[in-house]
C-alpha cells in the first residue's frame, strides 16, 4: 500500500484553525493521489502486468502531483499561520518581536542613511505599527515558499527556536528540489544515454519521503505555534 505517514496530533489553537483546515486537506489530497497509484498498479497487476522495476509514465506523472500538492499545502499552510498568529505572537514572543524589530530597521533606511520617504509613509498612517506588521506579512507571504531556507525564515519569524524542529525544517531541501523540478522544469532533462527518459524520475519511496517530510514539519510548525499562544 502507498499510504503516507499520519500526521502528528494537532495542538488544537483557535488561531491556527484555518492553516490546520489547509494542512489536513492537503493531506487528504496527497493520500488520495497515492491511492490513485495503488489502484492504477493495482490493476496492472491483476491484469497480467509486472510491476516490478521501472514506473509507467502516468505513474510517474502522480507522483509529481503528490509533491507538487506537498508543497502547495505547506506553503498555504504556513502563509496562513502567518496572517493568522504574527500580530499576537510580536506581543507574545521575544524571538518573534526581535524578528519584526530587525525588519523595522531594514525597512526604514541603516543608520547613515535614513528612508525618508518610508518613514513618512508610516509616520502619516493612522498606526504605524499596524502598517509596519502589514508590510512584514506581505513580504512572509507575498510569493510562495520554494526554498527550506525560506521555511526556516518563517520559523523565526514565528518566534521558533527549538533546534530540533529547525534541524527537521532543513531536511525540507530535498522536497523543494522535488517540488522546484517539476514546477519550473515538468521534470525535463536532456537523455545522455539510451534508454534514458526525458524526464527525471523518483521511485514510489523517495517521493512518499519528501511527502512526509513535508507533512510532519508542517504540523510541528503548527503546533509549536499554538502552544505559544
Amino acid at each position: 500500500m502507498a499510504h503516507l505517514k499520519s500526521l502528528p496530533p494537532a495542538f488544537s489553537d483557535p488561531h491556527c484553525d484555518i492553516a490546520q483546515r489547509f494542512l489536513a486537506s492537503a493531506f487528504e489530497s496527497v493520500e488520495a493521489v497515492f491511492d490513485t497509484l495503488y489502484a492504477i498498479r493495482q490493476i496492472r497487476k491483476e491484469g497480467g502486468g509486472g510491476i516490478q522495476g521501472r514506473l509507467t509514465a502516468k505513474e510517474e506523472n502522480l507522483l509529481r502531483v503528490a509533491i507538487v500538492f506537498t508543497g502547495g499545502g505547506l506553503d498555504a499552510s504556513l502563509k496562513q499561520l502567518i496572517r493568522d498568529t504574527l500580530p499576537l505572537l510580536l506581543d507574545a514572543n521575544e524571538q518573534a518581536h526581535i524578528k519584526f524589530e530587525a525588519f523595522a530597521t531594514e525597512k526604514l533606511g541603516t543608520a547613515e542613511i535614513a528612508d525618508t520617504r518610508q518613514i513618512a509613509r508610516y509616520l502619516t498612517s493612522e498606526s504605524p505599527r499596524e502598517r509596519l506588521i502589514e508590510d512584514y506579512i506581505y513580504e512572509m507571504t507575498g510569493s510562495s515558499l520554494q526554498s527550506a531556507d525560506e521555511v526556516q525564515k518563517v520559523a523565526g519569524a514565528l518566534g521558533i527556536d527549538d533546534g530540533a524542529l529547525r534541524k527537521e525544517i532543513s531536511a525540507l531541501k530535498p522536497l523543494f528540489v522535488a517540488r522546484n523540478e517539476i514546477s519550473h522544469e515538468l521534470d525535463l532533462q536532456s537523455p545522455e544515454k539510451p534508454g534514458d527518459r526525458s524526464q527525471r524520475t523518483r521511485s514510489i519511496s523517495q517521493s512518499k519521503a519528501v511527502c512526509d517530510i513535508g507533512f510532519k514539519v508542517c504540523q510541528e510548525v503548527l503546533n509549536a505555534v499554538g502552544e505559544d499562544l
